[in-house]
């Protein structure tokens, strides 16, 4: 009997060392979707400046489509956070105000130029890197399905925002050439 006692006594531990596991990757899975909230917050609100500030037709034409494309996967976002119990940042992180000041700061050929590398694609860059983790990572099917539809728009804005970058910065060097 004793032995049995033991062994109910290992396997109920063995479950219980699973199960803090299974917590931790629990907060894992919600930091996700806490920071791609963020990196969407950051991309829709820099991107609405862009529409405003920016002086390059190209830059504004990306910020337009990463408004539009953003805010929809916002929207996805926050159903996900709701049905998973996730609070979201009611209003942008400190980092994010941050990025939007300095951005705010920049007019005309700098601004466009800080938008491709900061937005475009540095913005982008984390962002793939983030969703790949969770589309290969995530414990919960629900959490790991979004990061993996996701995944495909992230890498094609990051593509473009590449294509951006190079346009601005060909575009600015022109410009100088011409003084």
């Amino acid at each position: 009997m004793h032995k049995l006692q033991t062994a109910v006594l290992a396997v109920a531990l063995a479950f219980g060392a699973g199960s803090v596991s299974a917590a931790e990757l629990a907060r894992k899975d919600a930091r996700f979707i806490q920071e791609a909230a963020e990196s969407g917050q950051l991309e829709i609100a820099a991107s609405q400046i862009a529409e405003r500030n920016a002086s390059h037709p190209d830059v504004k034409a990306f910020a337009k489509m990463m408004v539009d494309d953003h805010t929809k996967v916002d929207s996805e976002l926050k159903t996900l956070a709701a049905s998973k119990n996730v609070q979201l940042p009611a209003e942008p992180t400190r980092k994010v105000r941050s990025a939007l000041t300095d951005l705010q700061k920049q007019t005309g050929a700098e601004f466009d130029q800080e938008y491709a590398d900061d937005i475009a694609v540095d913005a982008h860059e984390d962002a793939v890197e983030l969703f790949e983790e969770a589309a290969k990572d995530a414990e919960d099917a629900d959490v790991k399905a979004f990061a993996a539809k996701t995944l495909p728009s992230l890498q094609q804005h990051l593509a473009k925002g590449k294509e951006l970058q190079s346009l601005v910065k060909s575009t600015r060097e022109n410009a100088k050439m011409k003084r």
